[in-house]
């Protein structure tokens, strides 16, 4: 019968080749124009570059969460259009109409090639 060591020993080596694999699986962001949390003039296109080739699947979401003036409420839609760039690693995303004063967040939603899915957010503040 294991020993509770022999046990432990077993669960940190499956932990840490699990932790590996999940790892190598998923794209990471790697840069973001604009760049998290700045406070920019309003931008025409915004870019996020991953560490790996990306699916044209891929998404990019644009709210905008807070405008001088008004009361909190729930983020708002902002219409954007999204295209993989020629590297196939950058996400370009053009807002429809040009961005007001506010603060803004960016949910992504990238699709490596090999189908594997990571989401996440980038927040700025237009002046």
């Amino acid at each position: 019968m294991p020993t509770n060591r022999t046990l432990l020993t077993i669960s940190a080596v499956a932990a840490a080749l699990l932790a590996g694999t999940a790892a190598q699986a998923h794209s990471k962001l790697v840069a973001s124009t604009p760049a998290a949390n700045a406070t920019v003039a309003a931008p025409a296109r915004l870019e996020l570059r991953y560490d790996e080739k990306l699916s044209p699947k891929s998404r990019v979401e644009l709210f905008m969460t807070a405008a001088p003036g008004k009361a909190a409420g729930s983020p708002m839609p902002i219409g954007v259009a999204t295209t993989l760039g020629g590297d196939a690693r950058t996400l370009i995303t053009k807002p429809q109409k040009p961005l007001a004063r506010g603060s803004y967040l960016i949910a992504w939603h990238a699709i490596a090639t090999d189908g594997d899915r990571t989401d996440g957010t980038v927040r700025f503040v237009v002046r």
